[in-house]
């Protein structure tokens, strides 16, 4: 090959690498996800602790079952996602949230559009518990409501700051603003409702809890999942409920009968907090993980 020729061809391959790279315009900013990791790849990020996540169901629930499974991941995922931002949260999650709220609609009736909270992850022990009630499935949709209850977790070391809504730590608390009136640390309950219809895949039968694959239980319950659990589903729902309804509170205090009815509702018996009745509990129902490719 000629030198010149050698340098045309050069020139031909920098013009088509610079006309194919993305430009970093304001225009351009932004216009894709970050890079997450393949599914079976995906493990929970540092920083978290080890608390785990335990369910509780109405009568007849099927914490197993596909329908209820993507509540639970969206319910799970999003509290990670308060610590991590959304993308670093369990596969999926992201794109989820993207979809859901692409239109104003999707804005207006998905209030968990959160980056993270805290300047860094705050790792926690702890059992952090869910109730979830009120459940409505059909072909096409699942329609749900969810208690969560904080009173379980705490940061084994003390906070570098602390604030109202941050999880407790194990140091004596004085200052009024974080006490209620009894001089009890509060705890809050909060109530959820969530909405997600099943995608139809390219004019095919959408798949139901009946007729998708049964979720397999084993003895080997991860804290996690490691494949996509939103697949299939568009969110059309996520929303807090101000005014918690007296059912979640009664949950709450049955889960833990040592806390004390405080002028904020559930508070902690002991200031400060005592981690011996707050164990590190087994998930349930938990997830499976799907074989590393």
């Amino acid at each position: 090959m000629s030198a010149g020729r050698g340098l045309a061809l050069a020139a031909i391959a920098v013009v088509l690498v610079i006309g194919c790279a993305p430009t970093n315009g304001p225009g351009n900013q932004n216009s894709t996800a970050p890079t997450t990791p393949r599914e079976s790849e995906y493990i929970l990020p540092a920083g978290l602790g080890r608390y785990t996540n335990v369910w509780s169901a109405d009568p007849g629930v099927n914490l197993h079952a596909p329908s209820v499974a993507v509540v639970r991941a969206a319910v799970e995922a999003k509290a990670i996602a308060d610590m991590v931002g959304r993308y670093a949260s369990y596969p999926g999650y992201g794109r989820l949230l993207d979809k859901g709220t692409s239109t104003s609609l999707g804005k207006n009736s998905i209030s968990v559009e959160d980056t993270p909270k805290y300047p860094e992850p705050i790792p926690l022990d702890g059992t952090m518990r869910y109730g979830i009630y009120d459940v409505h499935v059909t072909e096409t949709s699942v329609d749900a409501r969810v208690c969560d209850i904080s009173f379980g977790t705490y940061q084994p070391s003390p906070a570098a700051s602390r604030t109202v809504v941050a999880p407790v730590d194990l140091s004596k608390v004085t200052e009024p603003a974080l006490l209620d009136e009894e001089g009890h640390i509060p705890s809050f309950v909060r109530g959820w409702r969530i909405r997600l219809d099943r995608e139809q895949p390219n004019g095919q039968p959408v798949p139901t809890d009946e007729t998708a694959p049964a979720a397999e239980v084993t003895n080997d319950v991860k804290r996690y999942p490691n494949y996509d659990a939103f697949a299939g589903w568009q969110l059309r729902e996520f929303s807090i409920n101000p005014f918690i309804e007296p059912r979640c509170d009664a949950w709450a205090a049955e889960f833990y009968p040592m806390a004390v009815i405080g002028s904020k509702g559930l508070a902690y018996p002991t200031n400060p907090v005592d981690p011996a009745y707050l164990p590190t509990l087994p998930p349930y129902p938990g997830w499976t993980h799907v074989p590393a490719v």
